[in-house]
């Protein structure tokens, strides 16, 4: 009885990958490439000079005009 568990349970993962190589060589769903958490920063973040949440870009760009104001005064 285990032999024929162990025997499916391998034809099953055997099944799955040849699906997911499948749909993706037919573009048909997006490979999964998974990034570090260190790479893609998520959810909102606090600004205390303004008192307001932005998304990381927008606070690096924020970021960015501040620091070109203060070399500009």
């Amino acid at each position: 009885m285990d032999f024929i568990m162990a025997i499916v349970g391998v034809v099953f993962v055997v099944s799955i990958t040849t699906l997911y190589m499948y749909l993706v060589e037919q573009n048909k769903i997006e490979p999964h490439i998974p990034t570090t958490i260190n790479k893609i920063q998520r959810g909102n973040f606090w600004d205390a000079e303004t008192k307001q949440f932005y998304k990381w870009d927008k606070l690096m760009e924020l970021k960015k005009v501040r620091e070109q104001n203060d070399t500009i005064q």
